[in-house]
Formats: structure tokens, C-alpha cells, sequence
């Protein structure tokens, strides 16, 4: 009997009993769509065909998620950093990678940080947090398991950090933008090998807020599109998946859930439906602002009491009104 993908399940399995947050990272941690972020984010696969970059994905890489063995996602590296006493973070998605044409006995050249994050409506600046991930990944290398010894700074490896902001500004939406270290001479003009600075990169993805399948430009910014934002049925998802991108599943199912939101907080469906009422204008703004639903849309979707719906109604109004 033929087994499921790892991505189908994770496509098939899409509801709102499953935080959304974990069904990111299902998706971003199978090889196949980890291969087409790097072909195009990491300068460093560019010229490799894309079939070939899960091959220098490293065999065994770990992340914040717990998944079931299967061949084509991978399990990554620790994702707790407690590098730093008192500022211990946790990363989305971890792994090392193979460069091409290294030397057969090197086994890591880069270090590459996923993270999925669900609006770029925060507090503070996304692109000044993905800096300090790169820096954080750079600075737990010393001593540690596959990193460098002692002052041995020639064996520090290159750290990607790639964000995808899954709900943005209009005016972000279909951005893809590169941060790196480079040389500036501002005197005397030499040029020092560009392997000992270009140690970092920063890419930040913001997919498109509508998924255009009469768009014949099939790239990673319409695939994660396709992922993420498209509302379609999970078995056509499956489809365009395959037919523009290789990428395979091996059993047909029924529907994705598309009124799906971030409850990473903790919050389920259920708790809603017994009258939680703050819980439930949490969930509701969630779906609204994320999914792009209507006040009544979101209250059917997550089954919202009738005998609290106009107490919900008015608070997100209110809300709305302070804003």
C-alpha cells in the first residue's frame, strides 16, 4: 500500500482542531518546498537544479513541531537557543545544509532558519527580529555540536534567517527582500575574500493576499500562495502542487480548511462554542483580519454561540472603533 507524504497529511489534516502555526511548519519542513525556498532565497543553490537541493539537506535536520518519520520533511536541529542567559529563544524551524561542490568530509556549510509568522502587524519592527535570530545563530556556533572550537572564527558557518509574513499591508503584499553583509571601500581600495563577511542573510517573504491560478508565472511566491492564502479545495491544492511544481501526494482527500487562524495562544474551537465570550472576539478578529472574513463569516466558521453572538458583535465593533 502506497504511504502518505508528510505534506498531504499536513494538507488533509488542516482544521480548526490543529493549531495553524504547526500546520506552517508541517509544510515548510518537507523537502520539496524547503528546496524551492532555497533555490530562490538562497544564493547559494541558485544554479542547482531544483530536484537536486533535498540531497544536501541535512539526512536527519529539527523543529518545533513533533512530526512522524517520513522521508520527505525533514526533523531539523534543536530549536531552543539558550545561548544567552535569560534570552532564550525558540525558532520555528532549524536545519543545516551541504553546500554544493564542498569537500566530501564537510557536512554543514550553512545554517537556515525558517519562520512562519502570521501577520506583520507587531509591536516591533519583523525585520529587526530576523537580524537578531542571524546573530543569535551565528554567536551559539562556538563550542557547540557541529559549530567551531575556541577561536577557530575560519570554520564560522553562514546563517540564512527567512520569513514569511503570511498576512500583510497591500503595499507589502508580493515582496521578497535580501539582506546582506557587503564591502564598502572607503578609503584605500582592497577587497577582502567575501567568504570571511558574508556570514548572514535576512530574506523577508510576504505572499500575495490572493492566490491567482490564471497566473502562469509558477513561482515560490505563488506556490507558498497557493499554501497558505489559496481557498480552494485541499485535493485541487494537491493538483497544482503536483502539475507546477513536482510535488507529488499519493492519496486524494476531501476539503482544507480555509477558515483556518494562528490559535497558537492555545485557544480551540471548542472552548468558543460554551460561551467564552473574550475567547471567542479573539478568534473571531483572528479570522477576520487574517482570513479576510466577514463578521458573520467568522462566527459561523467557528460555531460561535447564537446566545453570545451579539455580545461578540459588539465588542469587535467597539474594538474596531479604538483602533
Amino acid at each position: 500500500m502506497e504511504s502518505k507524504l508528510e505534506i498531504a497529511d499536513a494538507i488533509e489534516s488542516n482544521d480548526l482542531n490543529k493549531a495553524y502555526d504547526e500546520y506552517c511548519k508541517k509544510i515548510l519542513s518537507n523537502k520539496q518546498i524547503l528546496a524551492l525556498i532555497m533555490k530562490e532565497c538562497v544564493s547559494e543553490y541558485r544554479d542547482i537544479p531544483v530536484e537536486e537541493i533535498p540531497s544536501y539537506i541535512e539526512h536527519d535536520p529539527q523543529l518545533d513541531v513533533s512530526l512522524d518519520g517520513e522521508t520527505d520533511k525533514i526533523q531539523g536541529r534543536n530549536v531552543e537557543d539558550q545561548s544567552v542567559h535569560g534570552a532564550e529563544i525558540k525558532y520555528d524551524i532549524l536545519f543545516d545544509a551541504k553546500l554544493p561542490n564542498s569537500e566530501e568530509n564537510e557536512k554543514i556549510g550553512l545554517f537556515i532558519n525558517i519562520e512562519a509568522q502570521s501577520s506583520s502587524n507587531t509591536p516591533y519592527p519583523i525585520l529587526s527580529r530576523a537580524v537578531y535570530y542571524c546573530s543569535r545563530l551565528l554567536a551559539k556556533q562556538k563550542n557547540m555540536q557541529g559549530g567551531f572550537q575556541n577561536s577557530e572564527f575560519q570554520n564560522l558557518k553562514k546563517v540564512y534567517s527567512i520569513w514569511i509574513v503570511m498576512n500583510s499591508s497591500k503595499a507589502m503584499e508580493g515582496v521578497l527582500n535580501k539582506y546582506t553583509i557587503t564591502e564598502e571601500c572607503l578609503e584605500t581600495k582592497y577587497h577582502f575574500p567575501k567568504e570571511d563577511y558574508d556570514k548572514l542573510s535576512v530574506v523577508m517573504i510576504y505572499p500575495k493576499r490572493e492566490y491567482d491560478i490564471k497566473d502562469d508565472k509558477n513561482g515560490m511566491m505563488k506556490m507558498l500562495n497557493l499554501l497558505f492564502k489559496a481557498k480552494m479545495p485541499a485535493e485541487d491544492k494537491k493538483y497544482q502542487l503536483g502539475k507546477n511544481y513536482g510535488i507529488m501526494m499519493t492519496r486524494a482527500i476531501d476539503e482544507v480548511m480555509d477558515g483556518m487562524c494562528d490559535l497558537s495562544k492555545g485557544v480551540r474551537a471548542e472552548g468558543i462554542a460554551e460561551g467564552r465570550i473574550e475567547m471567542a472576539v479573539d478568534n473571531v478578529r483572528c479570522l477576520m483580519t487574517e482570513m479576510n472574513k466577514t463578521l458573520n463569516e467568522a462566527m459561523q466558521i467557528l460555531k460561535i454561540d447564537e446566545s453570545i453572538r451579539p455580545e461578540v458583535e459588539k465588542a469587535i465593533k467597539a474594538l474596531n472603533k479604538s483602533i
